[in-house]
């Protein structure tokens, strides 16, 4: 298994974020849109739930399971995770 180190910039943060809810919507991670509503993509709270989980795996972070319905964008969720997150680095795997 590889990891990668990077930066928590938000175009990191993003295709995080996109990644993760192709993965779980079975999408190609090029239909996603960073500033369309989750829930136009047919998210359910049991998706969103998992989608938050992976998060937090993927970036050691405890995070709430309504974080899905808080920011209810890739983009705001981005924003919003760059901010919790500060300086740390992120390891991808």
């Amino acid at each position: 298994m590889t990891t990668i180190a990077t930066s928590f910039e938000l175009p990191e943060l993003q295709r995080l974020m996109v990644t993760l809810l192709a993965k779980e919507l079975r999408l190609d991670a090029k239909a996603i849109d960073v500033n369309r509503p989750f829930t136009q993509y047919g998210l359910d709270s049991i998706a969103a739930v998992t989608v938050v989980g992976d998060l937090e795996d993927a970036l050691s972070l405890e995070l709430p399971s309504t974080l899905l319905w808080d920011c209810p964008t890739v983009n705001a969720m981005a924003v919003h995770l760059r901010a919790m997150l500060g300086n740390r680095e992120l390891a991808l795997v």
